[in-house]
């Protein structure tokens, strides 16, 4: 069985859906999906049909998706719930409001997904331990998504059957030890990374946001290398492609523009490590551009921009923040 891990990554989404592309268009297809907040997003639509014509259909996801959607209000609500001892510093109704508008039904169940297995991650808030959803078959899909990306403190716990959940970054932001638990033996891992931290020197790191930053992603990198080194463990048993997607220009969190810029260097940094495992010193000259406009045409999905030209791959990451 192919798994395929989806890390979390905040706004750099988009990053995978290109990612999602280059498989797919190379007949690589899974038969089980496992994400971690933003990853359980392209996760589960995924889940559904997992086709390049559902690619395009989550890629447009992305473009409809807003600040306000995600980080509603300003600074004055923040303050506000900060003060008022509110659970998070930003209300999260208008990001459940637009997962209903994407399709995401109240009703829909983990049993009534066809197209692969999936499985989200979240943090039981009591027990401080990873919870799968998706092993029953009647858990809905819409608390799932919102259990996993309730990223704390911005976004408050999300509660299900009587339990609190957090986002499941806070255990693993890559949870490649779901797969393993249940028996692949084939891991396409997309891990969203940052080239930030690395380029920064540790020492020169100033500031409470700073020092805040940079302590998080150490956290979030060493729980990513913890599930790395299980996969290693079962070398011979397992055969893993980890895949790490980055861009040089990270926007704001808050920031969700950008997308075709991503989902464009997402692809690029895909195809190139495919064909490196293939024994190809070089990354394919198909148009990608051209591909996804093709592609949008073929649908029906009318496009918003033109791809700009890709960026340059960075080496040297370490893991986002998930959220």
């Amino acid at each position: 069985m192919r798994a395929f891990v989806l890390s979390g990554g905040g706004n750099l989404g988009p990053l995978q859906v290109g990612a999602l592309r280059a498989l797919l268009e190379r007949d690589i297809r899974p038969q089980m999906l496992v994400g971690c907040s933003a990853g359980a997003l392209n996760a589960a639509f995924l889940a559904r049909e997992p086709t390049l014509e559902q690619v395009e259909h989550l890629a447009d996801m992305w473009r409809q998706v807003t600040r306000q959607d995600v980080y509603p209000n300003g600074r004055l609500s923040v303050l506000w719930r900060f003060l008022s001892g509110q659970d998070s510093l930003y209300d999260n109704r208008r990001f459940y409001a637009f997962l209903q508008r994407i399709g995401v039904s109240p009703a829909w169940t983990f049993g009534q997904i066809q197209g692969a297995r999936l499985y989200v991650t979240a943090t039981n808030l009591r027990t401080g331990q990873l919870h799968v959803f998706g092993d029953d078959p009647n858990d809905r899909v819409l608390d799932a998504l919102m259990a996993s990306t309730a990223l704390t403190p911005l976004h408050p716990p999300w509660t299900v059957n009587g339990e609190r959940y957090i986002d499941g970054g806070t255990v693993t932001p890559l949870p490649l030890r779901v797969a393993l638990e249940r028996g692949v033996r084939e891991i396409y891992s997309l891990h969203i990374v940052s080239a930030r931290e690395e380029e920064e020197e540790p020492g020169l790191v100033r500031g409470v946001v700073g020092l805040l930053r940079r302590s998080v992603a150490t956290m979030l990198r060493l729980q990513a290398q913890h599930d790395l080194l299980l996969t290693e463990e079962r070398q011979g048993k397992i055969r893993l492609h980890h895949i790490r997607l980055s861009t040089p220009n990270p926007p704001k969190a808050t920031d969700f523009s950008g997308e075709e810029e991503m989902f464009d260097l997402g692809y690029r940094q895909a195809v190139a490590y495919l064909e490196q495992r293939a024994g190809a010193s070089t990354v394919s000259g198909r148009g990608s551009s051209v591909w996804w406009r093709r592609l949008a045409e073929a649908v029906g999905i009318p496009r918003r921009m033109e791809i700009p030209p890709p960026e340059r791959q960075v080496a040297g990451q370490e893991a986002l923040p998930p959220c």
